[in-house]
């Protein structure tokens, strides 16, 4: 508590001593990208003054989750069609929200250099999480933006062996000019975290009884994974210029791109560690390597891939209102695992420092594979006019071990206007053909190794969206049907399902606003066919009820509380040698309904909160766990400021 009141008075000072933001504020301009074509996708700047309490990488992520209870850790994401599409590296899965990469990244433009610093702290004495990150950008003209971005989590954990250190850090940049167009980002990953195996005495889960840090856990792992990216694509157009109308009196021109050149590069290192300076005989079924002191397993993927491509807008068509694009995408991959498990080192593990231990590829048999595949594809696309527009993307592979995979997916959709509404319909779909991971079909570390020979997984998807955004509503309803899918079986295994799996979910999203205050509502609902193989929590449901004001004209004010929930279900558990999810039908994980307290301030250009994290720990003394064996954290006290700069 005193580290709190410290906190919001420091914050008090810093605001009060603030200047009224400048006009520059009012021209920063954010968009995300494609990886592929760097199309742009423009979003609101990261200044909405409601639920910044939510804005870590956890609840940014789904509204369930699956994760081992700390910010950092490994986690998979309780609503199907909230997961990612399945990694090459299959070790990369459980850690991609907290990546920076072309994915994730926001590129500027802005009037006055922007910078924002955020900070966010929580937890009990000495088992802190803390969170910090820096951005900087600016341009150099009106054609060029350049900036970087640093991220560090420090998270203790709230129980035995769950630290995580982790460190980003980008470079980026884009160029707008007339006829020539780059954008371009480098970044590197580094995610250190113990690996604890879950509690190992869950009936002293209730904090009254003993600490969470003295709770036992089953083992003390380490996990290193890190991920380095090069993403730069450049573009040049041909067009012509167009009269528009400038004012009353006079007439200007504007550009107009009819067509499009583009290169695209990018590279992916990524590589993943396990070790255990004692080796653990009796958590795990299999050691291959019995007679070893320590497990030191590793793996690595690199990829280089090159896409060129040949667009034309829709205006080079007067009669035919549609663009084209063409393209042709070459990728090298180069596998890399342990084809041995010859540990020399001894190196001790100390929970109260969580640190990078040192890796010799010298005491390592490295097995290495390199493989090349190429595919060519296409593009319809209608992007201008409300009531109808479309894309349609058909691509497939026709060199190379990924030769015959192909994809064909498009979305089709516009604005209607319906009385004094804008009601907004859109229908999306694909059908793949996907050969499975390398480390699917091939791996071996000191606890687990296969070698399968998986067929390709097919998977078709319908989905439409139907949504009113005057009145804060919104239908998304999805069907998939999954041939052949690959799954980690009860013994974490990677298994093939020979027959088809169909998912359904539907996921409503409503606010309803009564004076100062707003009540927001998630519900999704959630059918697998086959939950022995894919379990899905039935029903899962997230609601927000506050109080939102503005007090003495300057400072905004948001006082609420929100809840979290799903319905029991066999939740996937964890095997720290892999980091993947696996069934199981031993434990059911559900019917606890995660509550927490918060308030909120926004003053000028900064913004803090205070959270009561887990209120219902406090009279619900068991059940809050987010896998078998992996509680959440119990009821502690969170904070988090975060101060932009423009000048």
């Amino acid at each position: 508590m005193k580290k709190i009141v410290f906190f919001l008075f420091f914050v008090l000072i810093l605001t009060s001593a603030q200047s009224e933001t400048p006009s520059g504020y009012r021209y920063v301009k954010t968009w995300h990208i494609s990886d592929r074509f760097a199309v742009v996708d423009s979003i609101p700047v990261d200044t909405m003054p409601l639920n910044f309490q939510d804005a870590n990488p956890i609840d940014r992520f789904s509204i369930a989750n699956s994760y081992n209870g700390n910010l950092g850790s490994p986690i998979q994401s309780k609503l199907y069609f909230d997961r990612p599409d399945v990694n090459d590296f299959i070790f990369a899965n459980a850690y991609f929200p907290y990546m920076m990469n072309v994915q994730h990244a926001t590129f500027y433009n802005t009037k006055t250099p922007f910078t924002n610093l955020d900070y966010k702290t929580g937890g009990t004495n000495y088992r802190d999480e803390d969170h910090i990150k820096f951005l900087f950008t600016g341009n150099a003209n009106k054609k060029l933006n350049i900036g970087t971005t640093l991220d560090y989590i420090y998270a203790r954990g709230e129980y035995q062996n769950q630290g995580v250190k982790r460190f980003s850090a980008s470079l980026f940049g884009s160029y707008n000019g007339k006829h020539y167009n780059a954008i371009g980002l480098i970044t590197t990953n580094n995610l250190d975290n113990y690996e604890n195996g879950g509690l190992s005495d869950t009936l002293s889960i209730n904090p009254t009884n003993v600490a969470t840090s003295d709770i036992k856990a089953n083992i003390v792992g380490y996990s290193n994974y890190k991920q380095t990216e090069i993403y730069f694509n450049q573009q040049y157009s041909i067009g012509f210029e167009r009269p528009v109308q400038v004012s009353k009196d006079s007439v200007g021109s504007e550009y107009v791109p009819v067509t499009r050149f583009a290169h695209t590069l990018k590279f992916d290192g990524l590589s993943k560690r396990y070790y255990e300076n004692s080796l653990e005989k009796t958590f795990y079924k299999n050691t291959y390597f019995p007679t070893l002191k320590q497990t030191n397993d590793t793996s690595a993927l690199q990829t280089l891939s090159n896409n060129f491509s040949v667009s034309m807008a829709e205006e080079f068509n007067k009669w035919m209102k549609f663009g084209l694009t063409a393209y042709i995408e070459n990728e090298i991959q180069q596998y890399t695992y342990n084809q041995g498990n010859q540990v020399r080192q001894q190196v001790v593990l100390n929970e109260n420092e969580i640190q990078q231990f040192p890796f010799n590829p010298d005491t390592l048999v490295i097995n290495h594979m390199l493989r090349s595949s190429t595919k060519v594809g296409g593009i319809l696309s209608k992007q201008q006019g409300q009531i109808f527009r479309y894309n349609i993307l058909g691509e497939i592979n026709l060199l190379g071990y990924k030769a015959g995979d192909y994809l064909l997916q498009g979305n089709i959709g516009g604005f209607f206007k319906l009385w004094n509404d804008s009601i907004s319909l859109v229908a999306t779909g694909f059908s793949r053909r996907d050969l499975p991971s390398y480390f699917l079909n091939h791996y071996q570390s000191n606890h687990f190794r296969w070698d399968n020979s998986f067929n390709h997984v097919y998977r078709t998807h319908i989905g439409g969206t139907f949504s009113i955004p005057t009145r804060s509503l919104s239908l998304d309803i999805a069907v998939e049907n999954i041939r052949k899918y690959i799954y980690f079986d009860t013994n974490a295994l990677p298994a093939q399902y020979a027959g088809n799996i169909q998912i359904l979910a539907a996921n409503f999203k409503k606010d309803f606003h009564v004076g100062k205050f707003t009540l927001e509502n998630n519900i999704v609902y959630q059918l697998s066919s086959n939950p022995d193989v894919l379990a899905l929590p039935d029903l899962t449901l997230f609601h927000n009820l506050y109080y939102h004001d503005k007090w003495f004209d300057v400072l905004t004010v948001q006082i609420g509380t929100n809840l979290r929930y799903h319905t029991a279900y066999y939740a996937p558990s964890y095997m720290p040698a892999t980091g993947q999810f696996y069934s199981q039908k031993h434990i059911k994980i559900g019917n606890y309904p995660v509550l927490n307290a918060y308030l909120n301030f926004h003053l000028k250009r900064t913004r803090f909160f205070i959270e009561y994290y887990n209120i219902s720990q406090m009279f619900i003394k068991e059940g809050y766990y987010s896998m078998p064996n992996y509680p959440i954290d119990p009821a502690i006290l969170k904070g988090g400021l975060s101060w932009n700069f423009y000048d």
